[in-house]
């Protein structure tokens, strides 16, 4: 054989790290997934005594079952007591019937079929959104993981429409692609492009509980406004912005044509028969102090969070008993706020490119609208006084920032696949012959 064979010199053959990292990605799907399984075994085996609260979503779910009960995604008239009032949209409703049939049909009770089906749709969501905005398999896969066994949705197994985190990821992408249609880098897409893209970001949000769907509306309003404000920066001509603007309202059109189509059946109902109890019971708007967001949460480790709210609650400060991050997950959310700091401080040359500054400045939009909405006293307060006090645990925003961190760190590792991938070439034709 020739010096130049690659079997006897000793030279990479053609593409083997791409080889190898398509046989890494393909084994790395399956072991996550029995990962996020086996982090979730715990609380399997706790349903199979559920709590009092678990009590109340079990028999909602079972109802679910009954087909003089379940009309269109509606859980029978005394469901609003339980999970039918939280997750009461027509995909959701689907979802309870689907755990049904399967705890019909398997070794496990309701609960655990709807908890295993909502762990699935929330790494199948998650995965399909990180890679329909352009992630790589192996950052995409991560971000499903890691969303899919975060901290805030252990602390929420009392509420498994909670624990299951479907829209998060989804719903942050879906500011993705709103920057995408509203700033495009080259020619701008169609209306019906547009639209089609806010459709598809929407579908990737339902089913979903309804503080999440809140949640994800007010940040898209919220990416909407900045993106159209930044717009104003780069041109002063009228027609551009109208364009830019149009495109953007567009897409979210897009959006809540299918959010209304998911709740229409819920709303329907509502107006023939009066709304859920859920909606009827009275709140005090000073239980926005009690559920507020607690933002040191997210700064200082997990163990001093039950020393702090001690503290507050014997000075008088009325505070919840539940924190998102009993968890040392927590750390990722100042870890991804240290590394949008660093990348932005870097010189000119090597600053981060357009995708990695736009995560960054989502991050720093989800943080500002959790200070200013979320907190005890803040827009959320005035939200319960001046309309109604029915959201009142506005501190499940949480788990927004830390989706956020998530996607963050997803994209640093997504520039340095990138990077690694066009430096192999290269070093592949530097070998000698």
């Amino acid at each position: 054989m020739t010096s130049g064979d690659p079997g006897t010199d000793g030279l990479i053959s053609p593409n083997p790290p791409g080889a190898l990292r398509r046989s890494l990605t393909s084994l790395l799907a399956p072991t996550l997934v029995v990962l996020a399984l086996l982090a979730w075994l715990p609380t399997f085996l706790m349903l199979r005594h559920p709590s009092a609260d678990q009590v109340w979503e079990d028999f909602a779910l079972w109802s679910a079952c009954v087909p003089a009960d379940f009309q269109l995604g509606w859980v029978g008239p005394d469901s609003a007591t339980g999970l039918g009032a939280f997750t009461a949209s027509l995909p959701a409703g689907a979802i309870q019937w689907l755990s049904c049939q399967l705890a019909h049909h398997s070794p496990l009770n309701a609960l655990q079929s709807f908890l295993l089906l909502g762990l699935l749709l929330t790494f199948g969501l998650a995965l399909i959104s990180c890679r329909r905005a352009g992630f790589q398999p192996i950052s995409s896969l991560l971000t499903a993981f890691l969303i899919t066994t975060a901290p805030c949705a252990f602390s929420r197994v009392g509420h498994l429409s909670l624990a299951t985190l479907w829209p998060v990821i989804p719903g942050l992408l879906a500011c993705h692609g709103l920057w995408r249609v509203m700033l495009p880098p080259a020619a701008p897409p169609g209306r019906r492009a547009v639209l089609t893209s806010g459709v598809i970001a929407a579908a990737l949000c339902v089913p979903s509980q309804e503080y999440y769907v809140f949640f994800v509306v007010l940040l898209l309003a919220a990416c909407f406004a900045v993106l159209l404000f930044l717009a104003t920066t780069r041109t002063s001509d009228l027609a551009p912005l109208v364009a830019i603007a149009g495109r953007g309202l567009v897409f979210l059109l897009g959006v809540l044509l299918v959010l209304l189509l998911a709740y229409l059946p819920k709303l329907l109902l509502s107006n023939a028969g009066g709304p859920p109890v859920a909606w009827s019971t009275p709140r005090s708007a000073s239980e926005q102090f009690l559920y507020g967001l607690l933002p040191f949460t997210w700064l200082i480790p997990s163990l001093w969070v039950p020393m702090f709210t001690r503290a507050l609650r014997e000075s008088g400060i009325p505070v919840g008993t539940e924190s998102f991050f009993w968890s040392t997950g927590s750390v990722l959310i100042p870890i991804a706020w240290m590394t949008a700091l660093w990348q932005m401080v870097l010189p000119t040359a090597r600053r981060p490119n357009r995708e990695l500054r736009f995560f960054a400045c989502l991050l720093a939009l989800v943080s500002v609208v959790g200070l200013l909405w979320m907190t005890m006293g803040g827009l959320g307060t005035v939200f319960a006084v001046v309309v109604s006090p029915v959201l009142r645990s506005l501190n499940r925003y949480t788990v927004f920032v830390y989706g956020a961190s998530l996607l963050l760190l997803a994209s640093v590792l997504d520039a340095l696949l990138l990077a690694r991938s066009a430096r192999l070439p290269q070093a592949v034709e530097r070998q000698p012959a």
